[in-house]
Parts: C-alpha cells; structure tokens; sequence
C-alpha cells in the first residue's frame, strides 16, 4: 500500500483513507438508482443499467486511483444522463444505442483534447461565469425533472400546474422528499440513499411496490447493455448536412460539459484535498482528466452515459482523504452493489425523486458565483440558466449562453474579454439552431 499511494508522505492512514471510501460511497450510492430511472426513460433495461452503473464507476474510480494518486470517484454524471435520455433520446430521437455511440464519440474527443496542449487553451477559453452559470442551469433542469417524476407538479394544457396530492405516489414522493431535506439539514452522511431507502420502505408497506422473488444475483444483465453502440445506425440515419452539424454540437457539448464539470470540482476540492502547489495550480490534472475521459469511453461500452468526476467526493476528503486508496475502496463497494440488480424494480419515482431535487439543489448553488454586476455578464448567464429548464435541454441552454456572450461583449464594446475559442462555438451553436 505504501508504495503505490505513498500514504506516508501524505500523511494519512490505511484506516483513515477506508474510512473516506466509505463515506464518499454513501454519500454517492443514490446514482445506483437514480441512473437506471434516467437511461430506462429511453427504452434501456433498468437492470442492465444498474449494474453498468456501479462497473463503469468502479472503472473510474479505480482509474483516477492509479492514474493520479488523488481521492477522487467517478460515477454517470447527473445532468449528462438526462442528457442522454431527454435530450440525445427525447429531444433528437436517436436510439438509446445510438446515444451511447455518441457518448463514446465524445469520450474520444475529451481524451484527444486533455492529453493535448489544447486542454490548457480550452480552460482558458470558456468564461468562467458561464462554466457556474451552466452548473445552476442543470440544476434546475434536473430539480424539474424531479419534481415532473414525483407528480408534485404536473403539465396541464402545455402549462405547470400542482400535481394530484390525493394520489399514493405523490404523497409518497412528498414524504420523501421531506425525509431527505430534514437528513440533508442535519448533516447526515448518505442522506440522499437513506431518505431513498425509507420511500422505499413506505411503498412497500403501503403496497406501492412488491419485493422481487430474489434479492441477490449475479450481475449478468449487463449484457443487456454491454458493447450495444449503434454506430452504423447513426451514420444512416443522420447523414444529411443539417444531422451532422447537430451531430458535431451535440458531440462538442458532451465533451465540453464533462471537461468543465471536472475541472470546476477540482479547482473547488482541490485546496482542501492538497492538489493545489503552491502557485496554485491543480497537482496531477492531467491524469485525473485522462481517467475520466478513459472512463468515459468505457462506460459507454458498458452501456451508460458519460462518466465524470464526482462531487461527493468531497465528502471523503472532508474526513481525510488524501489517496487514491479512497477511491479504490469506492470502486470496491459499487462492485459488490452490482449483485442487487434485482432490487431495481422496487425502485419507483416517488424514491427517487426527492435524490434529483436535492441534487438540482445542490447544483443550483452555483449561481451564487456567478457575476451578476454587468449586464453583458447577466445577461448570458441568465439565458443559459432559464433555457435548459425551460427548453428542456441542457444542449440548448449551453448555446444560448454561448451565443449570448459574444453578442453582449460586443454590444459593451469588450470584444478583448472574446478569444476565437468562443466566437467559433457561439458560431457552431448558431449553425445548430438554424439547422
């Protein structure tokens, strides 16, 4: 152990990096549950998906483990699966086969991007209020897609509206996300799973669901989901030139999205977990971006969306942290939780959606980084937040922010602030809507 994490000249133990893999792992289990409802929306067995799911994230954790040395995990990004489902599937009608295609496409070109010179050129490139604004905007998409689940809030005539507070799923899906908020409030480790596992148990005792015949089984369902890229498909089907613009933004958003989600958590947690020397600069990057773009790629062969850095990786960090022994514990456990795919099925919305409206929230904090004293700051900032939400698509409002930037530095006379980076997006992106 000592001589492949160096837990020594990190000043930390076995025990105490066990103990911050554990931590990290129920602090992030909820994504066993919640990815399957995100990816099934799509046709995807929810099973198959399950176990995906916690094999990709014992992927990535392993790999940022040996690549970097850090205490970082990595699981299905929340906001790039409801991407994947509502957006890639939904919103454009790719198969979910296809979706994942495009998920591996991405993956490559975030790998192409972050072991080349222009991986510092790109972080420099995106305005950083725009990179918080984009994290706020998922948060509310993500929020209302929770509160849509639970039936807390329903859409009548094309318009918002209460949901039906008489029916046993609302109810439920109320409960638990009082459960949660209190358990949130009051610091609890693993809130989201517990206030999960307790909406559970309602639905259950109240008939809402039924315990499967099995709850253990080995985690062959995988191969539901394993190696089924469309690629064929996606040329077929999207050939004309319209489709491969769409295609082209669609692949460039999913790479960018995963790039500055990482790179946004680990300038936060860096300073606290000791990546930071003492310019300032992020230690060991490089190989913590080249094991999320890697798992990326590979999760996507596993059959889920893209795979990114987590943020509740912070909460091993928080209780001491410092190697990537953490996150080899963290891949330990999500293995061992792939043979309860089973228990899938007892899964409802009204369990899960109180975890999405927390995490909405969580994300949504980001707003308060953003600048809002100019208004050709505000500007793209408010649009790029109001538009995944009320677009119903987090490719959307990445482009209405984009576009909204260059046009605002231009109209303030602070064309300096633009780089050729931006101007060439903000062009792509207008291509995308007119196409």
């Amino acid at each position: 152990m000592e001589k492949i994490f160096k837990l020594h000249a990190h000043q930390t133990t076995i025990r105490t990096e066990v103990n911050a893999g554990l931590t990290t792992f129920f602090a992030m289990a909820y994504i066993i549950f919640l990815n399957p409802v995100f990816l099934s929306a799509t046709g995807m067995p929810s099973e198959g998906v399950l176990v995906a799911t916690c094999i990709s994230t014992a992927i990535g954790s392993l790999l940022c483990a040996f690549f970097s040395n850090k205490p970082i995990a990595m699981a299905p990004g929340m906001g790039m699966n409801a991407f994947f489902a509502y957006t890639l599937c939904g919103l454009y009608g790719y198969t979910w086969q296809q979706a994942l295609a495009l998920t591996f496409i991405s993956g490559v070109l975030y790998l192409a991007v972050v072991v080349s010179p222009l991986r510092d050129r790109i972080i420099a490139a995106v305005p950083t209020n725009l990179k918080h604004a984009i994290s706020a905007g998922i948060g509310l998409f993500i929020a209302l897609i929770g509160l849509l689940d639970a039936g807390l809030i329903t859409m009548t005539g094309g318009f918002p509206a209460l949901g039906d507070f008489s029916s046993l799923q609302v109810r439920l899906a109320l409960v638990g996300l009082l459960i949660t908020i209190v358990l949130t409030i009051w610091g609890i480790k693993g809130s989201l799973i517990l206030g999960m596992l307790v909406t559970i148990l309602l639905s259950l005792l109240f008939g809402q669901t039924a315990l499967p015949s099995q709850i253990l089984g080995w985690p062959t369902a995988i191969s539901d989901v394993f190696l089924q890229l469309d690629f064929a498909g996606l040329v077929a089907d999207h050939a004309v030139a319209s489709s491969v613009i769409t295609l082209a933004a669609l692949i460039l958003s999913m790479a960018m999205v995963d790039l500055f989600d990482s790179l946004g958590f680990l300038i936060g947690a860096g300073s606290k977990a000791g990546m930071l020397d003492e310019e300032g600069n992020l230690d060991g990057a490089r190989g913590i971006l080249v094991a999320d773009a890697s798992a990326t790629v590979l999760g996507s062969l596993c059959g889920t969306s893209t795979v990114t850095v987590y943020a509740e990786s912070a909460t091993g960090i928080a209780v001491g942290g410092r190697t990537g022994l953490t996150a080899v514990v963290v891949a330990i456990c999500f293995l061992l939780a792939a043979f309860f795919s089973p228990l899938a099925g007892i899964v409802t919305s009204a369990a899960t959606a109180p975890a999405l409206i927390i995490v909405g929230i969580y994300l949504l904090m980001e707003i308060k980084k953003v600048c809002f004293d100019r208004m050709d700051d505000a500007v793209p900032a408010f649009l790029t937040i109001i538009a995944m939400p009320f677009g119903y698509s987090i490719t959307t409002g990445i482009a209405v922010g984009f576009i909204a930037h260059v046009i605002c530095k231009l109209a303030a006379k602070r064309w300096k602030e633009l780089n050729v980076s931006v101007v060439v997006l903000a062009i792509v992106f207008v291509l995308y809507f007119c196409l």
